[in-house]
């Protein structure tokens, strides 16, 4: 290595340079590179060139390693010496449950349970919460009557999943706009927004006096634009404790109605392509249906349409399944051999879910030809006589077209012959019945009474204890 470097470096060597006495080392990453420049003496070139004289000269210094400077200490003038006290065991636990305490005094006792779950499962983002925490969630939220009497059933099971909790310190202020609370825990002071944006001030005298102080249960803010704001009377509130309140945002809100309303769109679109007359329907034609569709639930056992009525309604079955009933009149026998006709009910089918019922009553304003009954729970999509009426006459006519009445075909004769092999098989229900109990209570058999009563759970003992001989 040292047969690389020039004469120049020895010369520096043998006489130490101002600012070089004192160095940590050699660093021969720059000394490879001082050796490296173009133009300086060597065996082939006698003379350095200027150029490269200047540069060696700029460059020598870096092949010495410098130690890093060393800041001095900055002086202390006073010093504060901090007693510690030992600690209670259980101090920290007592505060907490203090708090605890006075934050759960406004909570009713049946819900204080809840109220913790809540605010448990809230503190948690909502990314990072499971499917049942999310329904717990929504469990909860339907038992306080601020949130259930503001949202819809639909939309409050949507906003389980999103909403959050905000906790604020005593005296702060907090503002409502576009955002709706509700306490969960501490209280609060309401406050009123007045001209100037941003500006709460306390309420005035005439202000409801109920409303001197929000404590758990109560709410606060709004969802709608401040425009539509001028009528409320709590937008911002000051905390008066420490708070806990859970949060619904505007944008939170608006995100969940239409994602209800698409969802709703698609679904009402799916129940009436499942029905095998509007499989082919256009597109903008089932648009069309769908925008005057309505969810209706019926109970079991309703009647739907009567027979000789007109549909008052068009139902599309989302679930559930309803009878067919034709009427039919017969000969009852009575005591004494008297006979007496009766009008009775006849089931001659069913229609259960990608059906639907009605258009070619409304239309053609036929009666129906037979009764429908609910025979479990029903939910339809339900259009309206008035609507399907007011639709424009190419909706009409492909209605018309695409619809099949329910029993056109069927004749008297296929009625009568139903009838018929129903009342046979009652019949001979009764004729089995009444054979099998004369067969097993012919020797006095009754099933449940005597010997028919044993126990077979319990083990015959008989064996082990014989009775003694003579």
């Amino acid at each position: 290595m040292a047969a690389l470097v020039p004469a120049a470096v020895c010369r520096i060597r043998s006489a130490p340079t101002a600012g070089t006495n004192y160095f940590l080392g050699i660093d021969y990453e720059n000394v490879q590179k001082l050796c490296n420049i173009s133009g300086l003496q060597s065996r082939d070139n006698p003379q350095s060139t200027p150029d490269a004289h200047c540069e060696f000269l700029q460059q020598y210094r870096k092949i010495f390693i410098q130690p890093k400077p060393v800041l001095p200490k900055i002086p202390v003038f006073a010093s504060i010496v901090l007693i510690k006290r030992p600690k209670k065991k259980g101090s920290d636990k007592d505060v907490e449950s203090h708090l605890e305490k006075r934050y759960m005094d406004d909570v009713p006792r049946h819900l204080k349970e809840d109220v913790k779950t809540l605010s448990g499962i809230l503190s948690k983002h909502p990314y990072y919460r499971t499917r049942a925490e999310r329904l717990i969630t929504y469990k909860i939220l339907r038992l306080l009557p601020a949130i259930n009497k503001r949202f819809a059933d639909e939309e409050l099971k949507d906003l389980s999943a999103k909403i959050i909790m905000e906790s604020w310190e005593k005296s702060c202020i907090v503002f409502g706009y576009q955002s709706f609370y509700f306490i969960l825990r501490g209280c609060a002071k309401p406050y009123l927004l007045l001209d100037e944006p941003l500006r709460p001030v306390h309420p005035p005298p005439w202000l409801d006096p109920t409303l001197s102080l929000l404590a758990f249960g109560d709410s606060f803010g709004s969802l709608l634009p401040m425009s539509d704001n001028a009528g409320h009377k709590v937008l911002s509130v000051l905390t008066e404790s420490n708070c806990q309140l859970v949060k619904i945002s505007t944008g939170q809100f608006e995100n969940v109605r239409e994602e209800i309303i698409v969802r709703n769109f698609a679904m009402k679109e799916k129940v009436i392509q499942a029905c095998r007359s509007y499989q082919h329907w256009p597109k903008l034609s089932l648009s069309k249906l769908v925008q005057l569709i309505n969810w209706k639930k019926y109970p079991k056992d309703y009647v739907l349409v009567k027979e000789g009525e007109i549909s008052s309604i068009v139902g599309f079955i989302k679930s559930g399944q309803c009878y067919i009933f034709k009427d039919i009149e017969g000969l009852e026998k009575l005591p004494l051999g008297q006979v007496q006709s009766e009008v009775k009910h006849i089931i001659m089918g069913k229609l259960s879910g990608n059906q639907s019922f009605g258009e070619i009553s409304i239309l053609l304003r036929k009666p129906f030809t037979c009764t429908l009954i609910t025979a479990t729970e029903v939910e339809l999509g339900v259009i309206s006589k008035r609507d399907i009426l007011g639709l424009e006459e190419v909706y009409r006519m492909l209605l018309q077209q695409t619809s099949e009445p329910i029993l056109v075909n069927l004749t008297q004769e296929e009625v009568n012959n139903r009838y018929i092999s129903l009342e046979k098989e009652k019949q001979w229900k009764r004729f089995k019945n009444k054979v099998i109990k004369e067969t097993i209570l012919y020797r006095g058999i009754k099933p449940g009474v005597g010997k028919w009563n044993f126990n077979y759970s319990k083990k015959d003992n008989s064996k082990k204890n014989p009775p003694p001989s003579f």
